[in-house]
């Protein structure tokens, strides 16, 4: 058990290094060495989970993508108590969490959308049937859209909602380390950033609640 908990350390200390190698020199000035220097193993290792370069980048983007979409899917949408605008803040603090705990994953993850999705679209037909946000099979997408049948939603494009909903937040966290740096240089307190980002939520969630109620 010991050993095969060592395995597990190990191999996600590799991802969690290399995806702070592949934000800091992308992926062509990324260095399998370097990567194995600053996770503490040797190279040796690194192939033996994953062979190359790619496959670690790969496996990374995976990384980000199944937490994203297993706590996603974690959210119930069959409890009838629930408003829609919960099931919204529900999705928002999947979002933050996600953020806040894999600040370098996200990070990559924007990379790879600016830098040309290679890798990405693939990942996302490979598992097209696991997002819920698909309209064909996804349960938060049948969800908002029963919400609309039975009226108590206005009829709306959800995929725009739901983009509205993650890039309302996604700058945040993007611009979080600058911010931080900027307070620590002038001895302000990141408690004023943790502040913000609270605020920030409420803040979208009062732009949603305002959008998707009849007028």
């Amino acid at each position: 058990m010991k050993e095969k908990n060592e395995k597990g350390n190990n191999r996600d200390k590799i991802l969690n290094t290399a995806a702070e190698e592949f934000i800091e020199y992308g992926f062509y000035g990324a260095r399998m060495q370097r990567i194995a220097n600053k996770a503490r193993v040797n190279k040796a290792m690194i192939h033996y989970y994953f062979s190359s370069k790619e496959n670690i980048y790969k496996e990374v983007l995976k990384t980000v993508f199944n937490l994203l979409i297993e706590k996603l899917n974690s959210i119930k949408v069959d409890d009838k108590e629930n408003e829609p605008e919960e099931k919204m803040r529900q999705i928002i603090d999947v979002y933050t969490e996600i953020f806040e705990n894999y600040s370098n994953y996200v990070r990559l993850l924007v990379y790879e959308v600016i830098t040309g999705g290679k890798y990405l679209p693939q990942i996302i037909f490979e598992n097209i049937n696991r997002i819920p946000f698909n309209p064909w099979t996804g349960k938060i997408y049948k969800y908002f859209e029963k919400q609309i049948r039975k009226g108590n939603i206005r009829r709306l494009n959800i995929i725009q909602m739901i983009i509205s909903i993650v890039s309302q937040m996604v700058p945040v966290y993007i611009a979080r380390p600058v911010a931080e740096n900027i307070f620590k240089k002038l001895g302000i307190d990141k408690f004023i950033i943790k502040k913000f980002i609270k605020d920030r939520k409420e803040f979208v969630m009062d732009i949603l609640r305002n959008g998707i109620y009849k007028k």
